[in-house]
């Protein structure tokens, strides 16, 4: 049962905290003047990792009048982003009241500080984050604070802007891409740290992509197969004047996995609906590599993605 307690500061911004205890939940926001809110976050699988688990303490709405809601989170909202992947999310937020109005950003606040001891009191044979604050467990059962550096300022700041209808609802979730976001540079042990690449996406408005990888291309020697989603018709397929392939950032990427039946399967949403291109590396480091030999086209390509329908796209 969610228990919510309102406060209302007047200054020179409006900010209302409501502290939620418990599950998601409330009644409908129908009234004139509120909507419903709804709010996940999910990832996309990362290489070496068992658990990566961060500690979300707050979400913060900022309206376009400077007026802000904040949602409190008490207890904290631990989630192993790595149960939640492709379309699966974690619910911060499960149909709260959000003042109507058009907001400029979200913001979520986490724990994730330098040096804070974050995973005491886990293990490697958790199912659940039991941890301190915000880590992740390697596959060989090492546990690791997780470092974010914005953790303290700013938090995880999501500039997309959005309205609110009076009597409507909003669904988004926040899509981490761990493979760009999570790394373990020298200097920093024992912890790692996350500069997270995310988006924040409406559900109503996006579909995903999945599809098998040939065990020819996946068990190629020294080979950490993922996948990488570009916009149709900007993958690195094209040569630039000097031979070397363009460098195109991917809007997204994800590990390929050996399943039971010997299959390797991989799965990237959710994806705003239009068209994209696909491509395969054995590299995660290095998806647009000086070699063609690590980079392969999807022969599927371009895909197009469907609101709530799921492509299919094979390498």
């Amino acid at each position: 049962m969610t228990n919510l307690r309102l406060k209302t500061l007047v200054s020179a911004m409006l900010v209302v905290t409501i502290v939620l205890a418990g599950c998601s939940g409330g009644s409908p926001g129908s009234e004139s003047g509120s909507g419903l809110i709804s709010l996940g976050v999910s990832d996309a699988p990362v290489q070496n990792a068992r658990q990566v688990c961060v500690e979300f303490t707050e979400a913060e709405f900022k309206k376009s009048d400077s007026a802000s809601q904040v949602f409190v989170f008490d207890p904290p909202a631990k989630v192993d982003l790595l149960s939640y992947q492709g379309m699966n999310a974690a619910p911060l937020l499960t149909n709260e009241k959000l003042e109507a109005g058009a907001y400029q950003w979200v913001r979520l606040a986490v724990d994730a500080a330098q040096g804070a001891n974050g995973g005491a009191g886990a293990g490697m044979n958790d199912t659940e984050c039991v941890g301190d604050g915000s880590y992740i467990i390697t596959e060989s059962g090492a546990v690791h604070g997780l470092y974010i550096p914005s953790s303290a300022q700013s938090g995880l700041k999501l500039n997309r802007g959005f309205t609110m209808p009076a009597g409507g609802s909003a669904d988004f979730v926040a899509e981490f891409d761990l493979m760009k976001s999570v790394h373990a540079p020298k200097g920093l042990d024992p912890d790692y740290i996350m500069r997270p690449t995310i988006r924040l996406l409406d559900r109503a408005e996006t579909g995903s992509i999945a599809g098998e990888v040939s065990a020819l291309l996946a068990t190629q020697t020294d080979c950490m197969p993922a996948v990488y989603l570009y916009n149709a018709g900007e993958s690195p397929d094209d040569n630039e004047d000097d031979g070397e392939l363009d460098s195109i950032d991917p809007i997204a990427s994800t590990m390929v996995s050996m399943q039971n039946d010997g299959r390797y399967l991989y799965e990237i949403g959710p994806v705003l609906a239009g068209m994209y291109d696909l491509s395969f590396s054995c590299d995660p480091d290095d998806p647009v590599a000086d070699e063609m030999l690590n980079y392969e086209q999807s022969a599927d390509n371009p895909v197009e993605v469907l609101a709530n329908q799921q492509a299919i796209a094979n390498f």
